[in-house]
């Protein structure tokens, strides 16, 4: 009986080698567990005279086994495999398990198309995702088309790549690739999870506090890492964009990332972005683009060349080096010059910069296994940059939270205090009427005005100190304090004492001002110190501005006399009217502000408010009865 097969099998391979397209016989000898098909196969380069999806090919194959020999250096891109199996035992269920170990790949069963991993699930060169075909019972004809990768030599499958067998245990076998694959994959996918997480965290966390920009910049290092290893892992297992795409993610993933990286570390330390650091982000940026994009299109190739593995290495060190030392020597240099959020970042850039180095110059240490799971120097490399930068994170998010919350506390203090000190009553008496709007842009201002009667003389004082904040708050304070004890009603005077007083303050500061008093006899006598001049009957009053207080000792403010009328309207107010700026960057000016000065105090305001309010704004208007 088995002499009986031997015979018919000798009898198939002649048949088989008289006919126009050749091929080998593969005969197996298994009973239930899989065999392995390793040959021998014929072996042709391109494809078939003809349609390239030929059942048959007349041209004289090479016979080849599986893993015998590595493929010619400069090998075709596509070949093909093919051959005739056949087993001398009945299978319940035959099926075929093979890995081409190819981006695109086809297998035909007696002439028709039976597997194509371009079809769902997809495989890759790296995503071995096994293809399962079923066979006919008895003999079959088979052929595999191998395709390389954008034009490279085609990777032939090695030994044990193809097997047969009942499509029940072939299936167990897939199934337990596919679970190595996936553990191998595992710690580098929860990785890029948490990356996605954390630069989630930090978007919330810079969207409440939009003045942290170092966690908009490292968010973004998060997710453009996070998401191209992501894109990695897919690729080893189950692809979600075209093996073309794979050069461009890779090259953002190890090079690009860097260049938020840069803007992290001048965001932390205090540090502005020079000219020099926003080239090279553009350059970390720019160069992965030129190297991948190259890859996506036959038509982009022609314009620029498709660089090997090895010069993108070399591209990649000479870009990534400039960052490991800079950023270390950035950080150690601040550091040593007393900047405590340098020394915070260096440990932890130390430590991943180690691990670089490490895979730069030790290949063993590229890839690795731990039992069934998969590790790169990269994976590490980021796993304890995260690791131990995530407390400084931590620590100064903390630290910052409670000095915003110490000045947001001193604010507010100041704004009760100034509240109190700017009173917004109107004043009137049997001659006149004090009509006063204050309203700062921020919860404490630069603005003041003071109106008090001094031996039934009516004192009106404006004026804008410089600087903002708790500074500006506090040189009110003062200036308001000293006006409230000085009964001097000469406008001259009161700017005099006033100069000498921000002169002698150890801070600093100056302020403009400009003081007027209505006296007894119906006139007003007015004092500048580089403040707006105010506004009579909608006309402007010619007074001299002088210089503000607070600058120079000696200065000598002239005063005007000006005779006032019954039903005369004084304007008194700030830059914050006249700088008032719309969506469109259009100021209030002058010409509006003239226009409207003749309305009441609360208008004025109103008008600027409406039109775009950047500065504190203060109005007085002065009505004679």
């Amino acid at each position: 009986m088995r002499s009986f097969r031997v015979l018919l099998a000798v009898t198939l391979i002649l048949l088989a080698s008289a006919r126009p397209g050749r091929t080998q016989t593969i005969l197996t000898h298994s009973v239930g567990a899989p065999a392995r098909l390793d040959g021998p196969w014929l072996l042709y380069e391109g494809d078939p005279p003809g349609d390239r999806f030929a059942s048959v090919d007349p041209r004289p194959g090479r016979p080849y086994r599986l893993g015998a020999e590595s493929p010619q250096p400069g090998g075709s891109n596509v070949v093909w495999l093919r051959a005739t199996v056949s087993t001398d035992e009945q299978l319940s269920d035959p099926a075929l398990l093979a890995n081409p170990n190819a981006g695109d790949c086809k297998i035909f069963v007696n002439a028709l198309k039976a597997a194509d991993c371009g079809n769902w699930p997809r495989t890759t060169e790296w995503g071995r995702r096994w293809l399962l075909v079923h066979l006919p019972a008895g003999t079959a004809q088979i052929a595999i088309r191998i395709v390389g990768p954008l034009n490279g030599v085609a990777r032939l499958p090695q030994s044990g790549d193809v097997l047969l067998g009942p499509a029940s245990v072939l299936v167990s076998i897939r199934t337990a690739t596919d679970a190595n694959h996936f553990y191998s994959v595992l710690p580098e996918a929860l990785l890029c999870v948490g990356e996605l997480l954390g630069g989630l965290i930090l978007l919330l966390v810079f969207r409440n506090d939009s003045r942290e920009r170092a966690y908009l910049w490292f968010a973004v290092f998060l997710f453009l890492d996070g998401t191209t290893s992501l894109e990695s892992v897919f690729y080893r297992v189950y692809p979600l964009l075209p093996s073309t795409f794979d050069r461009l993610t890779d090259s953002l993933g190890t090079i690009g990332r860097y260049a938020p990286l840069v803007g992290f570390i001048a965001a932390f330390t205090g540090v502005r972005l020079n000219r020099w650091m926003r080239w090279y982000q553009i350059l970390l940026l720019v160069a992965p683009v030129l190297v991948g994009i190259p890859f996506l299109s036959e038509n982009v190739s022609e314009l620029l060349p498709r660089l090997s593995i090895q010069t993108i290495r070399v591209i990649g060190l000479f870009v990534q080096l400039p960052f490991i030392v800079g950023s270390l020597g950035f950080l150690w240099w601040k550091w040593r010059r007393g900047n405590r959020e340098a020394g915070l970042l260096l440990p932890s850039f130390l430590l991943a910069s180690a691990f670089e180095v490490l895979g730069i110059i030790r290949p063993s240490f590229w890839t690795f296994h731990v039992g069934r799971f998969g590790f790169d120097y990269d994976d590490l490399s980021v796993f304890f940059f995260l690791v131990s930068i995530a407390p400084v994170l931590l620590s100064r998010h903390r630290r910052m939270a409670l000095e915003h919350e110490r000045t947001k506390a001193e604010f507010e203090a100041a704004h009760r205090v100034q509240t109190l000190l700017l009173r917004s009553t109107p004043i009137s008496s049997a001659s006149i009427w004090i009509e006063n709007v204050y309203s700062p842009a921020q919860d404490v201002g630069g603005d003041f005005f003071h109106t008090t009667v001094i031996d039934g003389q009516h004192r009106i004082i404006i004026g804008d100190v410089s600087g903002k904040g708790l500074g500006a708050a506090m040189l009110v304070s003062a200036i308001i304090g000293a006006l409230d004890t000085l009964r001097d009603a000469a406008p001259a005077m009161v700017l005099n004492s006033l100069n000498n007083l921000l002169l002698a303050r150890q801070q600093g500061g100056f302020a403009t001002c400009l003081c007027a008093v209505v006296t007894l006899r119906g006139e007003i006598r007015i004092a500048n110190a580089g403040h707006l001049a105010p506004y009579r009957n909608g006309s402007e009053l010619a007074v001299e501005p002088g210089l503000p207080l607070g600058l120079t000792t000696g200065i000598e403010y002239a005063e005007v006399s000006l005779p006032l009328a019954s039903g005369d309207r004084l304007t008194f107010l700030s830059d914050g009217v006249v700088e008032a700026q719309n969506a469109s960057g259009e100021l209030f000016g002058f010409e509006r502000t003239q226009a409207i000065s003749k309305e009441s105090a609360g208008r004025i305001a109103h008008a600027a408010q409406t039109f775009g309010q950047i500065d504190d704004i203060t109005v007085l208007t002065v009505a004679v009865a």
